[in-house]
């Protein structure tokens, strides 16, 4: 029996309500770079338009254990002062269990001091869950058919509405605190006629800070500093992760710790990235503790996330919001070559 089989017959065991096991949502390492999964209310908030896109192997020795990947596009519309994004979003397990969606966001972004802004957000969702039974290796000993082929089994797919919404308050460009709750309509996401369960919200709050430091003749060079943090609850699951980025233009590393189930340790994560003034390209890999529990195999998991930054031709008001960003020095820089 291969560990292959192992992921497939999770994802059958799910389908047929056999465990009782509710979905999770999928977990980004790179939560500071992934803003319109993170919270709604962080749609549109830069100085430009961005377009997005990101993957993420789990559990790397299984193959095709859990793929994760999507694509978003967020802006502001000043005229209004809001900001609005679109994102698609596919989450695979071992090539037959899988979660895709279409989804829309809407912020709007009140002012409330020179240094203060507070951006609620809204999410709606087309959510699709399937399940490929082509995709299904199974013995010929085995309970559902006996003949080694899908036999009774057969694709299955729910199509249904999903919506989320958050509060993001930051304070002058060096601190940005939110709050989210997603699946707020609670979904029935089982394909099992059997076990209908609904889908738990999901609750979250997320830190980030952002702190420059000059040094070297005239304070020429610059040192950002970006610590933070991300905590999110689903019925009774949670993990929070907390570290910091350390940037010198026109790089950065960063490193982070993620607790799991009543915070015991579970990863530590390891990243780099690139920034330029169009685009930031990031990597992380994911190293398993030795004292984790209860998990497949596979010991981590490699992530990327690239963004393509869009500047408009007339400039747009700043919204003041802390973020991991070499920027302003990237502008610094520009400006004396």
């Amino acid at each position: 029996m291969s560990k292959y089989f192992v992921v497939q017959c999770s994802a059958l065991f799910l389908f047929f309500g056999i465990l009782p096991v509710t979905a999770q949502d999928a977990v980004y390492s790179q939560f500071m770079f992934d803003a319109l999964s993170v919270n709604p209310g962080l749609a549109g908030i830069n100085e430009y338009n961005k377009l997005t896109g990101g993957f993420r192997d789990q559990w790397v020795q299984v193959d095709h254990a859990y793929i994760t990947y999507f694509a978003s596009y967020d802006q502001k519309i000043e005229s209004i002062g809001s900001g609005m994004g679109v994102q698609v979003y596919r989450d695979v397990a071992g090539k037959v269990y899988s979660r895709t969606s279409a989804e829309l966001f809407y912020s709007y972004q009140v002012q409330l001091a020179n240094d203060f802004v507070i951006s609620p957000g809204l999410q709606v969702a087309i959510v699709q869950r399937a399940m490929n039974a082509s995709g299904l290796t199974l013995p010929d000993d085995n309970p559902f058919t006996g003949s080694g082929s899908t036999g009774i089994l057969e694709n299955r797919s729910n199509v249904f509405p999903d919506f989320g919404f958050g509060v993001v308050a930051n304070y002058s460009d060096r601190y940005s605190v939110g709050i989210a709750a997603h699946h707020i309509n609670a979904p029935v996401e089982t394909l099992s006629e059997i076990n209908k369960k609904r889908t738990p919200m999901s609750l979250s709050a997320h830190f980030i800070s952002y702190f420059p430091l000059r040094f070297g003749k005239f304070d020429r060079n610059e040192i950002v500093i970006s610590p933070g943090a991300y905590f999110r609850q689903q019925q009774y699951q949670n993990f929070f992760s907390v570290g910091v980025n350390i940037g010198i233009d026109p790089v950065f590393a960063g490193f982070w710790m993620r607790a799991a189930s009543g915070f015991n340790p579970e990863s530590t994560i390891f990243l780099v990235g690139l920034e330029q003034i169009n685009y930031r390209i990031v990597y992380n890999y994911d190293f398993k503790l030795a004292n984790s529990k209860g998990e497949f195999p596979g010991t981590g998991a490699h992530e990327i996330v690239l963004t393509w930054k869009i500047f408009p031709k007339t400039k747009m008001r700043t919204i003041k919001c802390s973020k991991f960003s070499l920027n302003k020095l990237n502008s610094i820089n520009r400006k004396k070559k």
